[in-house]
Formats: C-alpha cells, structure tokens, sequence
C-alpha cells in the first residue's frame, strides 16, 4: 500500500477568500473609531486601492522633469554629474518620501502632510505650506499644459498651442470631476504606459550602445570622455562642483511629485498597510527609471550636443536626439506620445492633489466650508473648480516668449516651492519624532516606522535649504544677471515668508509643545494593528490550508477518476464546513475525523 501524509483539511478552496472586515467585529470596530479621529468633513470615498497606490508612487514623478528637463542638466554638467545630481537628489527625495509614509500612516487624511504639521509645529506654519503646496501644484498643471501642447508641435508645427493647451485644460478639469476611482484606473494606465515607455528606452538604448542600431556603430563609453562632468561658470573643481549643483534644480522639478499618495489617505482603501507599501517603492522608481535611463542617455549622446536643451519639444530630449542620432527614426513619435500622455497625467494628478489641499485646509478651518461640498459621485467639486484657476496660465505659451522660457520659468518656481515645503516636512517629522519619546511613545506600534531617523530627516532638510537658498547662484556672476531668473528662483522664499509673519501677526499660533502633541491615534493604530495582524495570520493558514487541499486533490482524485464519483462532494462539503468563524478553531474535531478516514479510504482504493 502506498504511504501518504495526512494533512489538516484546508478552508473551501472553491470559495473566496474573505477580506478584511467581513463578519469581523474588530475590524470594523477599528475602523468606525480611526473614521471618527480623524474628524473627516467631505464625503469623501475610499475607493483606491493597493494596486492604485502603488503605480501612483511609482509613475507619478515620471513626466516631463525627466524627458525634456533633462537636457539641459545634460548639457551643463556632463553625463556624469547629471548621474550625480539626480542622484543626490534621489536620495533626498527618498528620505522625505519614507518619513512622509510614517506620518501618512499615523494619520491618513485628506491633504496629508499639511494636516500634519500644525499639529507638531504650529497652525500659521501649516497654513502657510498648506497654500504654498496648492499654489505649487496649480502652477505645476499649467506648466504640463503648456509641455503636452508644445509636444504636439512636433507633428504639426503649424498649428497655435492655444488649441491644444484648451483641449488638456478642459479634459484635465472634466476628469477631476468623475468619481475619484476613474482617477485611480486612468493613473494606472498612464502609469503602466510611461514604465513600459522607460523599459523600452533603456533595452533600446543598451541594445544602440553595443552596437545593435541601423547605422551598427559601437559607442560605448565614448561619450563619457574626456570630461564626464563639464565646468560650468567658472574652470577648475569649482566649476565641476558648480556643474553639478546646477542639475539639482532640474531633479526637484522632476521628482517632486511623490507627495500626491500620501496626500490621499481619506479615499485609499485600508490606508495605514497601502500608503507606507506604496511610498517604500519610491526608491526603486528613483533607481531604475532616473539612474538606469539617465546612465543609457549619457551614453548614447554627448554633452556637447548643441541642440541639448534649446527648447520644451520633445526634438530638444536627450533620449529622442540619442535615437535620432542612432537612425532610429520611429522612436521619437513614439516616444512623444508617451510623453504626451505623461505631461496629461501629471498635470490630471496635480489638479487632484491640489483639489485635496484645499479639502484638507477647510477641514481644518483654514480653507472656506464650502471647499468640502461634494457632488454625488464624491469628487469635490468647490476645491476642484478653484484649483483650475491658475491653468490660464498656460496660455503664456502662445506670447511673445518662448516655450523653453515659459518651461523654465515654471520650472523653477515650482521647484523652489516644492523644496521649501520639503524642508517643513523634514522639521514637522523632527520634532513628532521627539514628541513620541517624550510622551513615552514607541515608534515599534506604528504600521511603518522609517530607518535612520531622526538623523535622515535632519540631513534631508538641511539639504532642501541649501539648494533653495543657492537655487539661482549663477545670475550672481558677473554677466549673467537676470531679473526674471532671479525672481522665479527667490520669489517663493518672499511669499512664504511673508505669509508666514501676517499669519502669526493675526491668528493665535503658539508652537505646540510635545506635552500637547496630539498622539490619540495611537490607542486606534494598536487595535487596528492587531486586527490586521490577526487577519494576516488567519489568512496565512487558510492559505496553507487550501494549498493542503489542492494537493489531496491532485494526489488522490485526478490520477484515478473513476474513484471521484461521491467522493468529491463529500470533500467539498467537508472544507466548507471546516472553513467555520476566524475565532473559532477551523477543524471541528468531528471534521477532522471525517478527513482522516476519507483520506485513508481514498489511499487504500488508490493503492
């Protein structure tokens, strides 16, 4: 007779697996407590998942920093010190993005981060970041606009800007006033969309490199020499370290967007497991698609290209000139209607991440009551419409300016905004990491709990405020002076401040002591954890359990189908009646009985 191991009986595996919160008490319990913490005023939806979380951290700093910006950084600085300032920059934007997942996922709410700093800072701080950050992303939407309406100036040069910039102005507010899952699948798609975009350049661009494009040239590393990073302004080291300085500004632009997940928090489902999961993966998005394809980019054209950064149309992007170059001539439409599809989700996103900010600030009374007003489907449709005001904006394009003027402008105001408001979020996670060691807290009972800190966050601030304050260090040479760089580069760092006193001059607003730090989240994230926890281990033996019962099934039935007949409804119903409660044991002793002397029927017939 054969020998077989008996195996407990697995949960029905004709059945689905329960999710969280059904006919769990606990859960639900958790969940109906952290809905009235959190003190939500909008209606709004969680109707976000994990899955929308995640292509969200991974695809949206993915746009036109990286496929238009880049040239100009190329340009300045030689393939190597753009590799090292986007770099430096990955690393920083990588720290805020973990502490920001930290707090995110202590209190996940509608506008984030600029619900978090008045409660470790001070009130007159978070408004002031609260209105900067909605300015910034407002500004952020025009300037997509105005890339995704000179990127179709590729196809048809004769056409005005002006038709198209209407077109994505009006599509983009139309999508922002649709149930905010239909946002979550058109960002999954974009996003799927521009990283298969990023793959493909990166296998075409190594396949080009060794010698594998039309023309078969073998480049290499020809391009790196014999300066990988350019002097710029001035000879010597100081002009390499200067070279490479100048590419930091461009990174931010290009990397500023990871705030939009953690921004979310009231529409993601299960929002304290899928924000930190999401925002964990910032640092391969960085890795791979800026460090892979800027390295493949560096080298497949050279530095002295003179046609690198001479304009925001996809003809001027070091990866279309590098195909170009190469004889490849179908990538470039290809590559300019992912871009295209890129600067529209962009700037979609930003729209509704702004829409958020302003429901955040009027949950918090800092915002109009009105902002909160939702239409049937639960888009916010007050914060929505004010959040479209600055896209006019875009229609600079079509003055007497250039575009890459326009671009640039834009560019570094919203780089510089979007630093100053990193540099809060450094100081905000600073001191809600010593409040929660002075109130005897410990950072271990969080869902997620970032590495390094507080050392992390304080370098990651430190550095924001060094590129702000050297942001715009070359109209400081002689010759070089420039009203409107100067005032792109330095016109947010006035604003804020100067919002910031009238604020503290006509709003009480004393700093917040760690004695009154608002930590009543932790009794909700102790519960909710362990309910998680628990379901995570019922899940896992239910799992063990089918993956159990599979294998009966395919050790004793499918080798011997004449013996299945009556056997296997009785083996049915018995995994349906063992599947029973979570807090009850899932064999019955009865069923377990049943089990073994099916299973030793089953081997004596089959032996």
């Amino acid at each position: 007779m054969a020998n077989y191991t008996l195996l407990p009986m697995a949960p029905s595996s004709f059945d689905e697996e329960r999710s969280i919160g059904d006919n769990d008490s606990d859960v639900a319990s958790v969940d109906i407590d952290f809905n009235a913490k959190t003190r939500e005023h909008a209606n709004l939806r969680r109707s976000l998942n994990g899955r929308h979380t995640a292509l969200l951290a991974i695809s949206s700093g993915i746009g036109t920093g990286l496929f238009l910006g880049s040239g100009s950084a190329l340009s300045n600085a030689g393939p190597l010190g753009l590799l090292l300032g986007y770099a430096l920059m990955g690393l920083i934007t990588s720290g805020v993005a973990f502490i920001s997942a930290e707090t995110a996922a202590f209190l996940p709410v509608s506008g984030g981060f600029i619900r978090h700093i008045p409660m470790f800072t001070d009130r007159a701080l978070g408004i002031t970041v609260g209105w900067m950050f909605w300015y910034l992303l407002a500004i952020f939407a025009a300037a997509e606009v105005v890339a995704a309406s000179s990127l179709i100036g590729y196809w048809r040069p004769d056409l005005s800007p002006a038709i198209f910039i209407s077109v994505f102005g009006f599509l983009m507010v139309v999508f922002n006033f649709l149930p905010v899952r239909f946002y979550g699948e058109l960002e999954f798609f974009f996003g799927i969309l521009k990283s298969l975009l990023i793959i493909a350049l990166i296998l075409a661009g190594i396949i080009v490199d060794v010698g594998g494009s039309p023309t078969g040239e073998y480049i290499g590393g020809r391009n790196w020499h014999p300066k990988p990073i350019k002097e710029y302004l001035v000879s010597g080291g100081t002009g390499r370290f200067l070279a490479v300085w100048s590419t930091l500004i461009n990174a931010a632009f290009a990397m500023g967007n990871i705030q939009i997940t953690t921004s979310i928090g009231s529409e993601v489902i299960n929002p304290r497991v899928n924000l930190p999961k999401a925002m964990r993966r910032v640092f391969w998005r960085i890795f791979f698609f800026y460090i892979v394809s800027l390295i493949v980019v560096g080298l497949l054209i050279s530095a002295d290209d003179p046609r690198l950064g001479t304009g925001s149309d996809i003809a001027s992007s070091p990866f279309v000139l590098a195909f170009n170059t190469a004889g490849i001539k179908v990538f470039p439409s290809i590559i300019n209607a992912v871009v295209i599809t890129s600067a529209f989700s962009s700037g979609n996103g930003v729209i509704f991440l702004a829409s958020r900010t302003l429901v955040g600030l009027a949950s918090d009374g800092s915002a109009p009551r009105f902002m909160l007003k939702t239409n049937r489907v639960g888009a916010p449709y007050w914060a929505v419409a004010s959040s479209c005001i600055l896209l006019p904006l875009a229609y600079l394009n079509c003055g007497g300016d250039t575009p890459t003027t326009v671009f640039n402008w834009f560019t570094s105001l919203i780089a510089v905004a979007g630093l100053n408001i990193w540099v809060v979020i450094c100081l905000a996670y600073v001191r809600f990491y010593w409040g929660m060691k002075k109130r005897g807290f410990n950072r271990n009972d969080l869902f997620y709990k970032s590495w390094g800190q507080p050392g992390v966050a304080s370098a990651c601030g430190i550095m924001c405020s060094l590129i702000v304050l050297f942001s715009g260090f070359a109209v400081f040479f002689p010759g070089n002076w420039s009203v409107s760089v100067f005032l792109s580069n330095y016109i947010n760092c006035f604003v804020f401040a100067v919002l910031y006193v009238a604020l503290k001059l006509t709003i009480k607003s004393p700093w917040i002591s760690y004695e009154d730090m608002d930590f009543s989240q932790m009794d909700a994230i102790k519960a909710e954890k362990k309910a998680q926890e628990l379901h995570t281990d019922t899940s896992k033996r239910n799992s063990l359990m089918r993956r159990s019962c599979r294998l009966y099934y395919t050790q004793f039935f499918k080798k011997r189908y004449h013996c299945t007949i009556g056997i296997l409804p009785r083996l049915k119903a018995a995994t349906v009646r063992a599947r029973g409660r979570d807090d009850r044991p899932l064999l019955s002793p009865s069923v377990t009985r049943f089990n073994i002397v099916l299973v030793a029927r089953a081997a004596f017939w089959l032996g």
